[in-house]
């Protein structure tokens, strides 16, 4: 049974029928839809209307009014819309009752819909979704009305959550229903697009919809749209004449799962075995520098980058800024590594920490601390070589205000500097996908080794906790990527954990003991599978990265002249 339904014309198992407990027929009181011959002319009309403004667009309405006519009868393309668009016809009274689905991990209902006619019945339409799990009465979960009044055909696209849990079995339905009035008989829905699936999936099952319709059209266009004059440059014939005596040969079927998948896992156990940890090693560093050694890129070497750019100001120290540092250890050592003079400025709210700060500063380094949010960060501390956030900018809010600023104080030559970033989902949350994974391996260890050195519960599985619902904690982690695209340029972005930190974090790191091998084991094989899913396309929280400002880059291309 499937986990997730996309609108499609071509599936078989959808099913259009009467809904019960619709408005569907016209009260008593409205005295000008009270009889079945008014209820029939206005039908007529409205049919009327969809064969003539659908002529030639190979719709043919009038088949709704025989209830055996198929479902393809109710497919067609809506004339009344600024661009194009195609979608399934609902009548008053009926209801698109979908396939019985095994509800998805955070299921979503996303659902596109108009008024199929320009004009429906002056007291318009309600666009109603109900569900019901696991054999209960169905629900009405969402009313959204459509009425003459709005603008673009009553265009809407909404998404809303399912109260659903993971796993039960979940009936959906689509009803259209007549306005408070009851007067049904111009009320035609157009269904543009539904999907119901996991959270995460939204934007691939969304793009599935009316797949057919979109390779048709697709295909009609760039049969003509490169006969334009705009083209002409590309009108290049390179063969003196051309074979056409034979057809182009299909596209093979999809291979099975990679063969070499095993072999790759096999391959990086043994190479993982012959890695001892070193003396003083925990758990989480054990398994991160594993990490390091079976994913084909390298970190930044912050100490060097920052002698290399010393270099190219011998006559003065560098200018570095510091965002949310608070007591910059890791900045001090950064200072330490490289040995060359600075002129530090420390940005954060915590007056106490800015204190420990200094403590932790080379003698080539001087300090001017400064109090105050680096959501409001801009032009008022001046220019600097170096921008340096540690594990900080996924507790700022104002992404959009705070790199726009940095790219503007960077000077032309400058970088900025992002160590230990989280860039993961919202929260501090697993993706999906990477938290599936972590289950897998988490619920296979013993007992001991699933002890919460927070809670001192032994866990079933990994808590999956929303840290930014009371806090700023990856308050919008999963936007910082996008972000810096906007404002910077890559020069060294290393990207990796998806999901193997949070197996080895400050709840379950001390359950392990690295002189033990079985231990280690658990470890190594953790480790495997987080490369394995790196490789395959895992999206990783962790961010270590030297950028380039868009800004500076062309202030500096001005300064330096034709």
């Amino acid at each position: 049974m499937a986990i997730s339904f996309v609108l499609d014309e071509d599936d078989a198992a959808l099913c259009v029928g009467p809904a019960q407990g619709v408005r569907n027929r016209p009260r008593a009181e409205d005295v000008e839809y009270n009889t079945q011959r008014s209820i029939r002319r206005y039908i007529r009309r409205a049919l009327g209307y969809l064969r003539r403004a659908t002529l030639g667009r190979h719709a043919s309405f009038m088949a709704l009014q025989d209830p055996h006519a198929p479902m393809a009868a109710r497919w067609v393309e809506f004339p009344h819309t600024p661009q194009r668009e195609r979608g399934l016809v609902i009548q008053a009274g009926e209801c698109l009752q979908l396939p019985v689905l095994i509800t998805p991990p955070e299921p979503i209902l996303w659902i596109r819909c108009l008024r199929a006619v320009p004009q429906i019945s002056d007291d318009g339409l309600d666009v109603e979704i109900w569900c019901a799990c696991d054999g209960s009465e169905m629900q009405l979960l969402l009313t959204q009305r459509l009425e003459n009044s709005q603008v673009a055909a009553s265009l809407r696209e909404l998404t809303i959550d399912l109260p659903v849990p993971s796993g039960s079995m979940l009936r959906t339905e689509v009803r259209c229903s007549a306005g408070p009035r009851g007067q049904s008989t111009e009320d035609w829905l157009g269904l543009l697009g539904l999907v119901i699936c996991a959270r995460d999936e939204l934007d691939l099952q969304r793009a599935r919809t009316q797949h057919t319709w979109r390779l048709k059209n697709e295909i009609a266009h760039f049969s003509s749209a490169y006969s334009n004059d705009f083209y002409r440059d590309r009108h290049a014939d390179r063969r003196a004449s051309a074979d056409g005596s034979s057809l182009p040969r299909a596209l093979p079927p999809r291979p099975a799962d990679h063969v070499v998948e095993t072999a790759m896992r096999e391959a990086l156990h043994t190479r993982l075995r012959d890695v001892p940890p070193i003396a003083g090693e925990n758990a989480f560093a054990y398994a991160c520098r594993m990490l390091g050694l079976v994913i084909p890129v390298t970190a930044p070497n912050f100490p060097a980058r920052l002698r290399a750019l010393s270099a190219q100001h011998p006559d003065r120290p560098l200018r570095m800024l510091a965002l949310c540092a608070g007591e910059a250890a890791i900045e001090g050592g950064i200072l330490a590594a490289a040995g060359v003079p600075v002129d530090l400025c420390i940005v954060d709210v915590n007056a106490s920490l800015l204190d420990q700060a200094v403590k932790r500063m080379p003698a080539t380094v001087t300090v001017d601390r400064v109090l105050g949010d680096a959501n409001d960060i801009g032009l008022q501390l001046g220019q600097f070589d170096v921008v340096n956030i540690t594990s900080g900018l996924h507790h700022l809010v104002e992404l959009e205000r705070v790199l726009a600023a940095i790219a503007e104080i960077l000077s032309p030559g400058g970088e900025f500097w992002l160590i230990g970033e989280q860039v993961g989902r919202n929260g501090n949350r697993l993706w999906p996908e990477a938290l599936e994974i972590a289950n897998r391996i988490f619920t296979a260890w013993p007992a001991e080794k699933r002890k919460n050195n927070n809670t001192g519960i032994v866990d079933e599985r990994i808590p999956d906790i929303d840290f930014s619902a009371g806090c700023f904690e990856g308050i919008r982690s999963q936007n910082i990527i996008e972000q810096l695209d906007r404002h910077f340029l890559p020069v060294n972005c290393y990207l990796r954990n998806a999901f193997l930190w949070r197996l080895v974090d400050v709840a379950y790191s001390a359950n392990f003991n690295l002189d033990d091998q079985a231990d280690r084991e658990l470890l190594i094989d953790a480790t495997v599978h987080e490369a394995m899913h790196w490789a395959q396309g895992g999206r990783s929280t962790e961010m270590h990265a030297v950028y380039r400002s868009k800004w500076a880059g062309t202030a500096g291309l001005v300064a330096s002249g034709p």
